[in-house]
């Protein structure tokens, strides 16, 4: 499943959910993405940090792998990603 979720985390990635972080944390991210490919033992939660902070409305592609990253967190048991509520919020 680890492979599944790295998979996820680089769309994301490449689809600019991320862009707003500062470099130095794409940098941490991208290493994380490396080591999730060579270690299935990668732990979670950090990368399950990112989708948390990531903006799933600066691409029109987002939208649909912001529902894959809460189906997923669904099934492990994790809080959900309430980015349509911020936006409310925010309105």
């Amino acid at each position: 499943m680890i492979n599944t979720l790295v998979d996820l985390t680089r769309e994301l990635l490449g689809s600019g959910v991320f862009n707003h972080l500062p470099d130095n944390e794409i940098a941490r991210l991208h290493w994380m993405i490396v080591q999730g490919g060579q270690d299935e033992r990668l732990p979670l939660q950090p990368l399950f940090s990112y989708w948390y902070r990531g903006d799933y409305y600066s691409s029109n592609g987002a939208p649909h792998l912001l529902q894959q990253c809460n189906e997923y967190l669904q099934r492990l048991g994790q809080p959900l990603i309430d980015a349509v509520g911020e936006e409310f919020y925010e309105a």
